[in-house]
């Protein structure tokens, strides 16, 4: 990866998460940003020529069950735990500003 992790770097980042920073989180921030990317570049250092690639860590097979159908939740019980319905629907807050 190379380069480091600055000022404009964290600025950019709590732009993009919309929260506000102080001068002290903002630079909490950058010290933690910039260990992540020492680390991951030590991974990137890994010698790897010749070793194959893994597709799951177990490397099992067979450990997952049969995906067979079966009755899902009635309506009733789908909508049992929802902070709020409305004539047999979830209601959820807007998310989306118009």
């Amino acid at each position: 990866m190379g380069g480091s992790v600055d000022r404009v770097d964290v600025e950019h980042l709590a732009w993009l998460s919309r929260i506000e920073l102080s001068e002290e989180e903002r630079e909490r921030l950058r010290a933690r940003l910039e260990k992540a990317r020492r680390i991951v570049d030590r991974i990137l250092e890994a010698p790897v020529e010749g070793v194959e690639p893994l597709f799951h860590a177990a490397e099992a097979e067979g450990r997952l069950r049969e995906d067979e159908p079966r009755a899902g939740l009635s309506r009733e019980e789908a909508l049992l735990n929802a902070a709020k319905t409305e004539e047999g629907y979830i209601v959820a807050p807007r998310t989306v500003e118009e």
